[in-house]
């Protein structure tokens, strides 16, 4: 089936500037949370293009019905098992956006070990305007926009949350998207052929000029640190 389709913002460009910077030009990927592209044949994803280019893959999401597709909720507990059913063992490529938990899974892929990624392209939230802000939704915290719950900023994490986790496991920030909304993280041993590197400062963006009712103020009590997550983790 030929898919076509594009990113929401200028991760598109963003992908294609870095897999050209470690000179692949036909890889892997696997991808949660995928959406319609504004028409019936169109998908909204980070890997559509990809795929137009001949790469190989997997897509995932809970809830968008396409021939694609494969239909999953993904949480902490089962993505380990899920990319094992499809026989992930090294990827190129893995992006995830699916609003709620996401900083959990990634956390319970990187710790199993299981996996060799060499980008990870993560949703970030960052409607706060505090580049140092240390903040994720809870693992048991009913996650915005389920449940009968408006939108809000009570999901996922910040760029810093993630930065912490991803620093643990071996990956530094090199790139994010227009509006902050998505964050790209590489393999230590690639990190050197990109100029802001691990640069939180000069790469972080803030969120705040969307104006989506994502931005609406959500329950404070929902949310914990990457800190928090960690430490108890590892003890």
């Amino acid at each position: 089936m030929n898919v076509i389709g594009h990113s929401q913002y200028n991760e598109d460009q963003i992908i294609k500037l870095i897999f050209n910077g470690i000179k692949i030009a036909k890889g892997s990927f696997f991808e949660i949370g995928v959406n319609n592209g504004g028409t019936t044949d169109t998908l909204q994803c980070n890997t559509a293009k990809l795929k137009e280019a001949g790469w190989s893959g997997h897509w995932i999401d809970a809830y968008f019905s396409h021939p694609e597709i494969r239909c999953h909720t993904v949480t902490e507990n089962n993505i380990v098992g899920l990319m094992q059913s499809y026989h992930v063992k090294e990827l190129d490529f893995f992006s995830i956006d699916i609003d709620s938990h996401d900083w959990h899974v990634v956390h319970a892929m990187l710790k199993s070990r299981l996996f060799s990624i060499k980008l990870l392209c993560v949703e970030t939230n960052n409607y706060n305007g505090h580049c140092f802000l240390d903040r994720v939704l809870k693992p048991d915290a009913v996650a915005a926009n389920t449940h009968g719950q408006p939108k809000s900023d009570a999901f996922g994490a910040t760029t810093f949350s993630y930065n912490l986790l991803m620093e643990k496991f071996g990956y530094k920030l090199i790139a994010t998207s227009s509006h902050g909304v998505n964050a790209f993280f590489i393999q230590n041993k690639y990190a050197a052929r990109f100029k802001h590197a691990g640069n939180l400062e000069i790469l972080y963006k803030d969120s705040n000029n969307l104006r989506t009712n994502w931005s609406a103020k959500g329950n404070p009590t929902y949310m914990t640190t990457a800190h928090h997550l960690l430490k108890a983790s590892s003890s």
